[in-house]
């Protein structure tokens, strides 16, 4: 090959090259904010983009540094780690708060490269922005939410509070005292009046166990215990011995129930609220409950059936309302929280709750519980 030869491919390699490092330029400046700067920080090259962001035209801002669109929202510090790192020659990454000409703010993901000389040492920096405006925006409006959150939380914690110490003492007073004047007056008051105390009495207990209810409902979402492994086989038989069920109602677990990664105190909530609402409605002379459980890939699905007087479909979302309940409050003692709490436990472990059912035929609840991915053993 000739001398000429030669000459002219290398000619034509660098018109190649030259032009795909402009067609890379292009691509960058249609996707990116981009400056340079010299190795003092001034301002040797804007794009379009830059220009149209900062409402600098581009005369204005070569020769300048990067104060001039200096929002003063970041500390001296923070200004010193950019420099220190660019100027050590390493690259640095973060998000920088800028101000336009016309003084609105605007955010800039930002990456600093450091073009080095034959000794190590920056000579120029390329800085290439994108802005996340609209995100910085929603991420500050999310943390004020949160802080409100946490002021909210703090104020029904507060409430709690007063409701469990300032509310209930004097309530247990009304019901003690409703209680002497039945045990000493008895004699004194005739029927009508003892049944007028003790009707007191009752009201008292039931206002009692709707704070108790309210109080446990409020604390689902917010105490949050650690969640450990829990044998569901021995919480359930033990919340049974807890609830005493009358001698005419059978309850039965029909498969072995699986261990669950779990708060202990909820899923006692969980399984107490649906077993004491079935045994509570159940009408039949001879009453079962029946418990089971079936495996799925992905999540546990229980079912807490019985054969009481059984729920018209036209209430199957009304029953999961908090202060819902389909009997008159005299007739059946329930607070209507119990279900309330059930679905915002379940909601809350990332589970689903629904009920099937027909009048006369008796009542299935029906609720799924995630399963931990690591899980190796489900039933015992």
């Amino acid at each position: 090959m000739t001398i000429k030869s030669k000459l002219e491919n290398i000619r034509t390699d660098r018109v190649e090259t030259v032009k795909e490092l402009a067609e890379f330029k292009i691509a960058l400046d249609e996707h990116a904010i981009v400056a340079i700067t010299d190795n003092k920080g001034n301002i040797i090259y804007a794009n379009e983009k830059f220009c149209v962001i900062s409402q600098y035209s581009r005369d204005e801002l070569l020769g300048k540094n990067h104060r001039i669109i200096n929002s003063g929202y970041h500390s001296k510090e923070f200004m010193r780690d950019l420099w220190g790192t660019i100027k050590s020659g390493q690259v640095w990454k973060g998000d920088i708060k800028n101000r336009a000409k016309d003084g609105s703010t605007y955010w800039v993901a930002t990456t600093i490269v450091p073009f080095l000389d034959q000794n190590e040492v920056p000579y120029q920096y390329i800085a290439i922005r994108a802005e996340i405006t609209e995100r910085k925006n929603l991420e500050e409006r999310n943390a004020a939410m949160l802080e409100e959150l946490k002021e909210i939380n703090q104020e029904l914690a507060n409430f709690s509070y007063i409701v469990s110490h300032d509310l209930k003492a004097p309530l247990r007073g009304i019901n003690t005292l409703a209680n002497w004047l039945i045990a000493d007056y008895a004699d004194k008051l005739g029927a009508e009046g003892s049944e007028q105390l003790n009707l007191i009495a009752n009201r008292v207990r039931r206002l009692g166990g709707l704070v108790d209810g309210i109080l446990a409902y409020s604390k689902a979402g917010r105490n949050r215990e650690e969640q450990v492994t829990v044998d569901l086989n021995l919480l359930v038989k033990n919340t049974i011995d807890l609830l005493l069920p009358p001698s005419h109602i059978t309850i039965e677990i029909v498969t072995p129930l699986p261990q669950i990664i779990m708060e202990p105190f909820k899923a006692q909530q969980l399984f107490q609220n649906l077993v004491s609402n079935a045994i509570k409605f159940i009408d039949k002379p001879v009453g079962r409950v029946i418990i089971n459980v079936i495996q799925d890939e992905s999540y546990w699905h229980f079912t807490v059936a019985d054969n009481g007087p059984g729920i018209e479909s036209k209430y199957f979302d009304k029953i999961f309302e908090l202060f819902q309940t389909l009997n008159r409050r005299d007739e059946v003692e329930s607070t209507g929280i119990g279900l309330s709490l059930v679905k915002r436990i379940i909601t809350l472990q990332g589970g689903k709750i629904w009920v099937e059912s027909a009048v006369g035929e008796g009542t299935t609840f029906h609720f799924t519980l995630p399963r931990p991915e690591q899980e190796t053993h489900y039933f015992k």
